[in-house]
């Protein structure tokens, strides 16, 4: 297998990634009554591969706040420890379906890292 190399890699993730979360019911109302993420999810891809390739690739230019933007969705809908572990599991399977490396590995451990942070800043 190879590993992520490009934005469309990222793209291929975050899409079949979204599959496994939008058919999940512990967490798929984040995206469709909590947010309207389900919505608009060409524009939400693109967004998140931005993000992805600043974080693997230090490019990108994303300039949102990522706590600020998911602190929003946590006042609406608490996140549990559940929830997180819930989408971790589901990236760390879509990231391990295609793809093997460096980049797939510190992909894995800087969505670890995220959902670290937003633990201890939301909860």
């Amino acid at each position: 297998m190879k590993d992520i190399e490009t934005r469309e890699d990222i793209l291929l993730v975050m899409e079949k990634f979204y599959d496994k979360l939008l058919a999940d019911d512990n967490i798929k109302h984040f995206f469709t009554e909590t947010t309207t993420v389900s919505q608009h999810l060409p524009e939400h891809f693109n967004l998140l591969a931005t993000f992805w390739e600043q974080a693997l690739f230090l490019r990108g230019g994303y300039f949102n706040n990522m706590i600020e933007v998911h602190k929003k969705v946590h006042i609406q809908s608490n996140f549990s420890r559940e929830h997180y572990k819930v989408w971790l599991g589901h990236l760390y399977d879509t990231i391990d379906d295609y793809f093997s490396g460096s980049k797939a590995e510190q992909m894995k451990t800087q969505a670890l890292s995220m959902a670290t942070v937003m633990q201890m800043k939301l909860t």
